[in-house]
This record gives structure tokens, sequence and C-alpha cells, in this order.
């Protein structure tokens, strides 16, 4: 059907620039893979990766904001998200994470404030373009029913 076919191009474009700017890299590739045997699995792990990093910057910027940081936390928050990240292909906030983990556990509040302050840009900058991901994906997947009935 011609406009499944234009939207999963345009999808694959918009990707492709994503990669090119650095804001996503392979693993998001191989999410996309995955899914030729699992149907939905890049809209569920967008989905389920946006819902637990809302809920990971809440909490940091809660735990960053107390008279006394809990940095042990703050590292195994840092910790998650850089996995959560990466597993979407989210490479700038994976790193950006990497380095808010590094400064937590220097007990550095400084770094920690300023490494949290690009955790969350970078968030904001990947979670805009995720919404936009599954924007497509979900009128691409509207023309499902239809192509598997002609």
């Amino acid at each position: 059907m011609p406009g499944a076919t234009l939207l999963t191009q345009q999808l694959n474009n918009f990707i492709r620039s994503l990669r090119e700017q650095g804001i996503l890299d392979f693993h998001f590739e191989e999410l996309k893979e995955l899914e030729s045997d699992t149907p939905c699995l890049v809209v569920e792990a967008i989905t389920m990766f946006l819902r637990d990093a809302d809920f990971s910057i809440a909490e940091l910027l809660r735990i960053l904001g107390a008279p006394l940081i809990n940095y042990t936390r703050v590292t195994e928050i840092a910790f998650q998200l850089k996995g959560s990240s990466s597993s979407v292909g989210g490479c700038r906030m994976a790193q950006a994470c990497c380095e808010l983990r590094d400064a937590s556990e220097a007990y550095s509040k400084e770094r920690s404030l300023s490494g949290f302050d690009r955790v969350r840009r970078e968030y904001l900058v990947l979670r805009e373009n995720l919404n936009q991901i599954l924007q497509m994906e979900h009128a691409i997947n509207a023309f499902e029913p239809r192509r598997r009935r002609q």
C-alpha cells in the first residue's frame, strides 16, 4: 500500500537523520530488526523506556535537590538510565548518564548537578524524537490490517 510505504520511508529517513546527528546509534536499528519476530516491539520498548525514564528523572531531581544527597542512589539511577537509554539507541543520553554516574561516585555535588542537567537536556531531545517515531509507528501499524485484507 502506497501510504504505508511512504510512511515507512519517512520513518527510515527520520531514523537515519537521528543517527547522523548522534542522537540514536546502532542499538535502535538492532531493536528495529527484532520487530520482524515480535510485532510492535519498538513501540513497546519506547513506551516503557519513556515511562521509566520520566520516573527516574523525577527521582533524580528530588534526590539532588535534597540537603543531603544520596550519591549511591544517584549512581544506581544513572546506571539504570544508561542501560535503558542504550537499549533504545539513545547514545548521547547514555553518555550523559555515564558522566553523572562518575560525578556521583566522586561525591561531587557540583559535577552531579551539572551531569544531571546534561542528562535532562539529552532526555528531552531523545523523548521528543522517540515520540515522533512512536507517532510514525502508530500510523504505519494502522495500515497493517488493511494490507493483510488485500
